[in-house]
């Protein structure tokens, strides 16, 4: 027999999600229509929980999380003891925002000479989902690309550090991920390259 979990135990009528550790019970953030972040993915909105049967008898809870970019749409499904595993986390501070914000026009990233180093180092900071990361991975790509012609591979990198740095931005200050996406560029071309 399954232990029922926890629901509407808030008040709000939406299901709740109460994160329990053994030594003792964190603070609720998980909730159905709440915006997360999930590193690689982007911005995505908390659908549903559903749970599961897996080899005819363990049941497990997941959280079924809703994404749409650019006019895709797709969904995710965690297994809620996993959460902080694959590192879902709360939208960044506004605070948090204007610091990767003013990091595009005068940070200095540090960006390594071998290729193969660099799309490592990048790509595990990508990996990490923190908006400061985000950002340097996003300026050191751009930076180059005003030297020389980014790979294809580099070129993708590129993208997708833009795509998830505008999405979180446009949601955190309330403007669409094209407003957002632009002010980042312009930011970027407002820098100096080094």
């Amino acid at each position: 027999m399954v232990k029922d979990t926890p629901r509407d135990r808030d008040g709000s009528g939406a299901e709740t999600w109460y994160y329990m550790s053994m030594a003792k019970p964190a603070k609720p953030w998980v909730k159905v229509g709440g915006t997360i972040v999930y590193p690689g993915y982007g911005v995505g909105v908390v659908q549903e929980f559903q749970e599961r049967v897996l080899n005819n008898e363990e049941k497990r809870l997941y959280c079924v999380i809703a994404f749409s970019e650019a006019g895709n749409e797709s969904k995710v499904m965690i297994p809620l003891d996993n959460i902080q595993g694959v590192g879902l986390r709360p939208l960044s501070s506004k605070k948090c925002v204007d610091e990767a914000l003013a990091f595009l026009m005068k940070g200095e990233p540090e960006i390594l000479p071998s290729w193969k180093d660099r799309f490592t180092a990048h790509g595990e900071m990508l990996s990490t989902g923190d908006l400061p990361s985000i950002a340097r991975v996003l300026k050191a790509l751009w930076l180059l690309n005003t030297k020389k012609p980014l790979s294809f591979r580099e070129k993708k990198m590129y993208q997708k550090a833009l795509l998830l740095l505008a999405s979180e931005v446009g949601v955190v200050l309330t403007r669409s991920r094209t407003d957002a996406e632009a002010q980042i560029l312009d930011r970027l071309a407002k820098s100096k390259p080094a």
